[in-house]
């Protein structure tokens, strides 16, 4: 984590999702424990939070997403953090085959949502990502490639090596991992090691014990919910040092 170890990187899932979540995101990144922040495009991030941002040294990348009107409804009411993977990605593929989120919808909005990142913040995203990691669905990932080539975004949420399968939805981007291996490989992005969600895993020990300790491991979080907010808050970094 950060510089007592190098090989834990942690990264702050969905600023701009709600007021609480940046709020908790920019408490902890001025803390110093957040080593990438995750930014969801829309106009509900102000210029002052931005340049918060930009004075740390966190890497910001942005976090691809097809919320739309979403985004300003859940800036003043609490957001209902959805369970369900498989209702939610039987909807998804059903979109997809109506043609609403097809490939070349997908790449002229999320193209629109990097423009106004580099508006807003003055500069291309460090790195890219999505949520609800819709970026690994293989259409999808050929845009994301041909975005980071056009906008010189240099690294990807992604992992060398599939993680462990901790559950139904890690067993399936480590399928689609594979499907999306020999793209990655022939691209010049870089990526962590591993790549492991805390919606998978709640505990840091287990995740240094189950990989290897001088692999890179990016673990990220949502620190809108209150139990992952709480972990890292309290988190001792000197337990985790390499």
């Amino acid at each position: 984590m950060n510089n007592e170890n190098k090989n834990i990187i942690i990264s702050a899932d969905d600023f701009g999702i709600s007021q609480l979540a940046s709020k908790n995101i920019l408490k902890l990144v001025n803390c110093g424990k957040v080593d990438r922040v995750e930014v969801m495009m829309s106009k509900n991030i102000s210029s002052s939070q931005a340049q918060e941002l930009l004075d740390s040294s966190v890497k910001i990348d942005i976090h691809l997403h097809l919320l739309k009107n979403k985004l300003d409804f859940w800036q003043e009411h609490a957001r209902k953090i959805e369970d369900g993977a498989v209702l939610r990605g039987i909807t998804f593929l059903l979109k997809y085959a109506l043609g609403i989120t097809s490939k070349k919808n997908i790449e002229k909005e999320w193209q629109r949502q990097i423009n106004d990142f580099i508006k807003i913040f003055g500069k291309a995203p460090d790195g890219i990502s999505s949520h609800e990691h819709i970026h690994f669905f293989p259409p999808y990932f050929s845009c994301v490639q041909k975005l980071c080539k056009k906008f010189g975004i240099t690294y990807i949420r992604f992992g060398k090596n599939n993680s462990a399968n901790y559950s139904a939805i890690s067993k399936i981007l480590n399928w689609l991992r594979e499907k999306n291996l020999k793209k990655f490989n022939e691209s010049n992005l870089s990526t962590a090691d591993f790549m492991i969600s805390f919606d998978w895993v709640d505990d840091f020990k287990a995740i240094l014990e189950q990989y290897p300790t001088n692999s890179s491991k990016e673990v990220s979080l949502h620190l809108e919910k209150t139990a992952e907010f709480d972990i890292l808050d309290k988190i001792d970094k000197k337990k985790f040092q390499a």
